[in-house]
């Protein structure tokens, strides 16, 4: 991992070039970025993002998120905004810090929902279909942001790093840096809570999904895709119609 000291860690921007295929090639570099919301950024940070050559902007915050703390005014840029959360039987989890700082039973029930949650997010996704379909069309480099760049972000570039070939294991890797860009912002967390931590260690968990990723989740969103299809390319066929050439067509224009 090779960071952008442009852009402060607590971000998490990232590109996703430089990764290994399985047959032996790498991911192109400059192509696909990662990020929080561009709203949290600098001045610099944004002249910085601005000499990146980026042809799109995918947003997957709701649009309540993007008019709260919307993206600045970047000329020349595509910016695409779709919802990468899913909404068939997600709205039932409460995202809020309320939901989240639940302890005893309560937190309990609300990690298995965010797991059943975090399941289902590869499949029927529409803004994931959309986000493919600008990448079909060549709308590259393109910036892939959420609100912290790791959730929505984190699955979409998951399955990025698949269609191009990467490894899950890899790919899974990639997920997990979220945790070092945002360690501050982790240990903060769990070292105000460590009280309630100790009485109730389900809270633990959950702290650390609301400020970083976890390999438990990681793994719950891979095992589900190949539970389901069996294959990367099944699973694309199937949630994206893109069949064994198209890829094939993606690989090459993405890896070298």
């Amino acid at each position: 991992m090779i960071k952008d000291t442009r852009f402060r860690d607590k971000l998490n921007f990232r590109q996703l070039g430089g990764y290994m295929t399985t047959d032996g090639k790498t991911v192109k570099d400059n192509i696909f970025y990662r990020s929080g919301a561009p709203f949290f950024m600098s001045q610099s940070e944004i002249e910085t993002l601005k000499q990146l050559g980026l042809c799109a902007i995918m947003d997957l915050r709701s649009n309540e998120e993007i008019s709260q703390r919307p993206d600045p005014e970047l000329p020349n840029i595509l910016m695409i905004k779709h919802s990468g959360a899913i909404s068939e039987g997600g709205e039932e989890i409460n995202f809020s810090s309320e939901g989240m700082n639940r302890i005893g039973e309560g937190g309990r029930e609300q990690l298995a929902l965010l797991k059943n949650y975090y399941a289902r997010m590869p499949f029927n996704n529409h803004a994931f279909r959309i986000l493919f379909e600008h990448i079909q069309k060549g709308d590259v480099p393109i910036l892939i942001h959420c609100a912290s760049g790791k959730d929505r972000t984190g699955v979409a570039c998951m399955l990025i790093l698949l269609a191009l070939g990467v490894d899950r294991e890899i790919v899974l890797e990639d997920y997990l840096l979220t945790n070092v860009y945002r360690r501050g912002a982790i240990q903060k967390k769990l070292e105000e809570d460590k009280d309630i931590i100790l009485a109730h260690p389900e809270r633990e968990e959950l702290d650390r999904m609301t400020f970083g990723v976890t390999e438990e989740i990681g793994k719950i969103v891979l095992d589900a895709i190949f539970n389901e299809y069996g294959s990367v390319e099944t699973y694309f066929e199937k949630e994206f119609n893109i069949n064994r050439n198209e890829l094939q067509r993606l690989r090459s224009l993405y890896t070298e």
